[in-house]
């Protein structure tokens, strides 16, 4: 009758020479092991009813495998955003809005950019930026609050400032927006409809259902650059032109 020591030597010789590499084994897949040496102490008998026993054990076991890690779809997270102030309230005001940040992984290191649109479902060519900021940079994790105003939108420049309407407020990180936070508006009028809208006393915005969506991006990772141009197209294209092109002259500018 084999030993387990004389068994377990006879396994590792013919593994060595079948070069067959061992199975993965997993944390879990010891504890079970220790839990079944426990409950079944025949398994060191060497009889064939004990490897049978323990083949048939270790077949779903050798297959567990340790869970990946997650792979976030950002790291920069919503967690909160609110109306601050009075809601509905004038046309005219200020949009002030509580936003609650979370940081997950690799703080980025330059800061936010927030910009806020006002934007007519059914007029495209009319749609407002009304203001631009920056937030941060977040250098921590964890929570960041802060609050954020905008100015309101200019009514003359709407045709009419009551029909269906978003606000969307787009946080951007190196150009690369993340966060897209949209915003119901209902604007409704005291009083009869005027043709022409000339001011908004009249007016009344309520900021209602929030629509937010987490986008992925590349953060603080290097960007590949496109491939430069050849020596002989770059001398054909002066030689064609009489000089660099307009686009070339653009680029190599002052930065907008």
């Amino acid at each position: 009758m084999y030993t387990h020591s004389k068994i377990s030597e006879k396994r590792r010789k013919n593994e060595r020479e079948r070069r067959i590499p061992h199975p993965p084994v997993s944390i879990p897949s010891v504890r079970a092991f220790i839990a079944f040496l426990r409950c079944y102490p025949f398994a060191f008998s060497g009889s064939l009813a004990a490897e049978t026993h323990l083949s048939l054990f270790f077949l779903p076991v050798l297959t567990l495998r340790l869970p990946s890690r997650k792979v976030m779809a950002t790291r920069v997270e919503l967690q909160k955003v609110q109306v601050v102030g009075a809601n509905p309230t004038k046309f005219d005001d200020p949009i002030r809005l509580h936003i609650v940040l979370e940081v997950f992984e690799n703080p980025p290191k330059e800061a936010i950019d927030v910009t806020f649109t006002w934007s007519p479902v059914w007029d495209f060519p009319v749609d407002q930026e009304l203001d631009e900021m920056e937030v941060g940079p977040l250098t921590t994790l964890g929570r960041h609050e802060f609050t954020i105003e905008s100015d309101p939108p200019n009514v003359v420049d709407i045709p009419d400032p009551t029909g269906p309407t978003a606000l969307i407020v787009s946080l951007r990180y190196k150009g690369r927006e993340f966060l897209h936070i949209g915003y119901n508006i209902t604007v409704t009028c005291d009083g009869d409809l005027p043709d022409v809208f000339t001011s908004a006393e009249q007016l009344t915005r309520h900021l209602g259902k929030c629509y937010p969506k987490v986008r992925d991006i590349s953060w603080d990772e290097p960007t590949p650059e496109p491939p430069s141009p050849s020596a002989s197209d770059s001398e054909s294209t002066a030689d064609s032109a009489g000089g660099p092109s307009k686009r070339a002259r653009r680029e190599g500018g002052a930065p907008s």
